[in-house]
Order: structure tokens, then C-alpha cells, then sequence
């Protein structure tokens, strides 16, 4: 979570549950595919049932683009300095969510 966030996580994993839309709250996810190391979404995104029924696994949690930022770039240190390497799969690993593992 950024600073933001870190001052009222009630609210905002209110926002990203759907209760409310409110314009700049950032999800940062584990990947939709291999392609990618996280995906970021809006939370207003959520509001659509086709995102509603994937099983997306949030991993960080941001304010305003420029906390999305900062949360990126410590997680990418984090993850590169346990694995040496910044790819899907590491990220996975990182976050517990291992091949078909279920990271709740």
C-alpha cells in the first residue's frame, strides 16, 4: 500500500470491492499471463462483472498513479534482490502464488 492507503485501508478495500467508484485508486495484480510481471488496473475497472468473475489476485494497493510507481519499484527490488531475476514466474513465487496455487 502506498502512504495514502495506509491511512484508511477500510476505504479503499471498499472502493476496489465495488461499493463505491472513485477515480484514482490503483490495484496492482499478479499477472493475466506470462507476458507480463503485474498487471495495474483501476479500481473502476472491478465495477464489470467479466473482471468480477476472474479470480484476481490484488498485491498492492495505490492511492493516485505516482503511489502505483513507488509501490512497483519496491516490489521489483524485493523481488529481484530474493531471485536475481524480475520475470511471471519470480513474481508468482514471491507472492505464494505458485502454479495453480491459490494465494488467499
Amino acid at each position: 500500500m502506498d502512504e495514502k492507503v495506509k491511512k484508511k485501508p477500510g476505504r479503499y478495500r471498499k472502493i476496489v470491492e465495488g461499493s463505491k467508484i472513485v477515480r484514482g485508486c490503483f490495484c496492482i495484480t499478479l499477472p493475466a499471463n506470462e507476458n507480463n510481471c503485474m498487471d495495474i488496473y483501476s479500481s473502476r475497472e472491478f465495477w464489470f462483472q467479466y473482471y468480477r468473475e476472474k479470480n484476481i489476485e490484488i498485491i498492492g494497493l495505490a492511492a493516485n498513479q505516482a503511489g502505483v510507481e513507488q509501490i512497483i519499484c519496491q516490489m521489483a527490488q524485493d523481488i529481484m534482490r530474493e531471485f536475481g531475476e524480475m520475470n511471471a514466474e519470480s513474481v508468482k513465487a514471491y507472492f505464494g502464488a505458485e502454479k495453480g496455487e491459490d494465494v488467499r
